[in-house]
């Protein structure tokens, strides 16, 4: 088994997971909101098996989403108790990509080396267009979430056209 924080970890990612996060987004910004989702996944050897996308409960606004307290420890508990990890968030922005310093302050993910990705515009954008659209960050420490290169995402990622 790997360790979730492993740098070399491969994440393969069905195309319905980002469908589904992008869809959320959307139906999020037709009201002005951003959204958050979480992908959990299977660890195994050197790749995580990223699944379903979890919409979580959650507090919105036209600049911010929140995961209550309770709901946050919901999902922990139902993630642990089918054996999957959540390495992976994604959440949208009205405008530009980029990692905000709110972001920074309420990210659901804490762990060394998890991801969070950033689509702008409300995740209005074709899915095939999503690696040219959305942003990767690494929490590479403490509150310190730097962007990904495009070479260490195509090198830690891969998207296909199945279902988890």
């Amino acid at each position: 088994m790997s360790d979730l924080s492993s740098q070399s970890l491969v994440f393969h990612v069905p195309r319905q997971t980002v469908d589904q996060s992008l869809q959320f987004f959307k139906q999020q910004g037709e009201r002005g909101h951003e959204g958050v989702a979480l992908w959990p996944g299977k660890l195994l050897a050197e790749v995580c098996e990223i699944g379903p996308a979890v919409i979580p409960r959650q507090i919105t606004g036209p600049r911010m989403y929140q995961i209550p307290a309770d709901e946050s420890f919901r999902i922990i508990k139902s993630t642990a108790k089918q054996n999957l990890v959540i390495p992976i968030q994604i959440h949208s922005h009205p405008a530009s990509a980029y990692h905000s310093e709110a972001d920074d302050e309420y990210a659901f993910l804490q762990h060394l080396n998890a991801i969070s990705i950033v689509v702008p515009c409300f995740g209005h954008f074709d899915p095939d267009e999503f690696l040219e659209h959305a942003v990767f960050y690494r929490l590479r420490g403490p509150d310190l979430w730097e962007l990904m290169a495009l070479s260490e995402i195509k090198r830690c990622f891969a998207f296909s056209e199945g279902t988890p």
